[in-house]
């Protein structure tokens, strides 16, 4: 699976229910963070951004990604 399919199926839904779980709207989580509501639109649609947009979002949530390489057998 290469890293747009990554992004879009795996983080990006796990970003939309962080935000919603927090009973959070788009401009809510723009308002308390130094993120504009369209990039935060653009990550939750798993969109190729610089990593240091994500991190600022994940810290606002209390998380961190968490990424690990597996053998291909």
């Amino acid at each position: 699976m290469n890293l747009k399919k990554i992004m879009r199926n795996q983080i990006a839904p796990q970003l939309i229910n962080l935000r919603k779980e927090k009973g959070l709207s788009l401009q809510d989580v723009a308002l308390q963070t130094p993120l504009s509501m369209n990039m935060i639109a653009l990550m939750e649609q798993g969109k190729p951004l610089a990593a240091r947009h994500y991190q600022r979002l994940l810290k606002f949530y209390g998380k961190e990604m968490d990424i690990r390489l597996t053998d291909l057998n």
